[in-house]
């Protein structure tokens, strides 16, 4: 009875995934990408979805069981022969799941666990009844066979019927099926993969817009709470030297509400801060506001980049497996990137075990770039790689073809460096790194990923400091400028 009820639940379980394939509805609830399951290149069998397998192998079940448990009519040997097979292909499909497409289908899981439950199951019996593994034992009676070629047909039929009507359906647009084609279905994601770095960059910059309309929001609201206009509510946090979390100073305020002349009066008695410290005091009463109210952003809209690893070697430093994996797409020749050099640099020095760098090759400016880029790789070999961009970087519109020599570093063994360059397998790892930057459609120097996401110096500054417990700005870091993930354009 047990198996019956199990065969039924899963019945109902791959119709429901078939509905979703053929209808292309998202239903997965939180936690499950089932989409990304069934509509990946496994999903389909002969122009079929798996599930649509899965109705015909319960369906089988079922009707076997039915018959066993009411109508008496046992065929325990076929019965484990068939959940036995489904049992190997269930577990097939769950590593493809977990390992190949990375994703988890909690209703892919569920069919499984049915399938592997009703082996158990037919197992134990199979023993009960002390049968052995004779082909007599294995074939199904005459009426468990009939009966079983009966079912396929009709739902062979009508699985293909209702393949054809949904055909039919167009999908223009969801929220997780951006494209359609004769080739394939394209996912939101499948389509941010295509769109590579510049899908991205609308990301942040829509992030930071809905940000801003956060803050400016927590902003009027503290206005509002005091009594102040919204103008009114910057000069006092912004151009004066007091917090905004200063209890004295809101009692003061409010005090003041509803006459502007006692409260133009009382900010001049305020002490006042020079205008080239209004974009740090802005910055700071944001921060202060997100602390006062207890607020914080859930909205994250960052895309992971699927960042491929160069096959034939790469150039990197730090700590294996630090909790700061940063990726720099650079040119030797970019001043933006000298610039994050230093910035990086110095984090890097005053926290070694934080960072694992790894530096890719962008070479924008020619022949000149390509060589450097070379010598780069081969500057590595001999431990030497942050010594010759401190140096290149340094010197980067003195150096041309015939100079590059006086700014090698003197610990780089010239003739080691030579045999290098010209070494193939440089030339590979540098034609790697120009694909890589291709097909993620990275299109300025320096672009820096953290831990697989675009990133900037500000950015991995405020990771750095969550990790020290403290305002790596305020402390010992010296900003350079504010780095964007991007600058020189290619």
């Amino acid at each position: 009875m047990i198996s019956f009820i199990l065969s039924i639940l899963g019945l109902i379980n791959s119709v429901y995934l078939t509905s979703l394939k053929l209808l292309q509805k998202d239903a997965c609830i939180i936690g499950s990408s089932c989409q990304d399951v069934i509509n990946s290149s496994y999903g389909m069998i002969l122009g079929l979805p798996l599930s649509a397998y899965g109705i015909l192998f319960f369906s089988l079940v079922s009707y076997i069981t039915y018959q066993r448990h009411f109508n008496q009519q046992s065929s325990l040997g076929f019965e484990l022969s068939l959940v036995s097979l489904g049992t190997i292909f269930s577990l097939y499909l769950m590593i493809i799941q977990f390992f190949v497409v990375n994703s988890f289908c909690i209703y892919c899981s569920l069919s499984a666990c049915f399938t592997i439950a009703l082996f158990v199951l037919a197992y134990l019996n199979f023993r009960e009844n002390k049968l052995d593994l004779s082909v007599a034992n294995l074939q199904p009676s005459r009426p468990i066979l009939i009966g079983s070629s009966i079912l396929v047909v009709i739902l062979l039929s009508v699985i293909g019927y209702v393949k054809s009507i949904s055909s039919a359906y167009t999908v223009e647009f969801t929220s997780n099926h951006a494209a359609k084609s004769t080739i394939q279905n394209f996912s939101v994601n499948d389509l941010n993969n295509i769109a590579g770095i510049e899908y991205t960059k609308i990301m942040m910059q829509l992030q930071s817009v809905r940000e801003q309309a956060f803050l400016t929001y927590l902003a009027r609201f503290d206005a509002n709470s005091l009594g102040l206009d919204l103008n009114q509510y910057y000069k006092a946090f912004v151009q004066n030297d007091i917090k905004q979390s200063d209890r004295m100073t809101r009692t003061t305020i409010k005090k003041l509400q509803g006459n502007p002349n006692q409260f133009q009066q009382y900010l001049d008695s305020v002490k006042g801060v020079a205008k080239n410290q209004f974009r740090q005091r802005y910055q700071n009463l944001q921060k202060d506001l997100l602390t006062y109210y207890d607020a914080s952003f859930l909205l994250n809209t960052s895309f992971k980049v699927d960042l491929t690893e160069n096959k034939y070697g790469k150039v990197s430093i730090g700590k294996a497996g630090a909790p700061l994996d940063i990726v720099i797409f650079s040119d030797f020749l970019c001043s933006h990137c000298a610039t994050f050099h230093a910035n990086l640099e110095h984090l890097y020095q005053q926290y070694p075990d934080k960072f694992q760098i790894t530096f890719r090759n962008f070479p924008l400016q020619g022949p000149i770039s390509e060589l450097l880029s070379k010598i780069g790789i081969c500057a590595h070999e001999q431990n030497q790689f942050n010594a010759y961009a401190d140096a290149i970087y340094a010197n980067q519109k003195e150096v041309k073809f015939e100079t590059i020599n006086d700014y090698l570093p003197k610990g780089l063994n010239t003739n080691d460096l030579l045999s290098c360059v010209q070494d193939p397998n440089v030339s590979y790892i540098l034609n790697q790194d120009v694909e890589e930057v291709s097909r993620l459609n990275i299109q300025a120097t320096p672009t820096v990923f953290l831990n697989g996401y675009l990133s900037n110096i500000n950015m991995i500054k405020a990771e750095l400091s969550k990790l020290v417990g403290y305002d790596v700005n305020s402390s010992h870091a010296h900003s350079h400028g504010n780095n964007d993930h991007s600058g020189h354009n290619h």
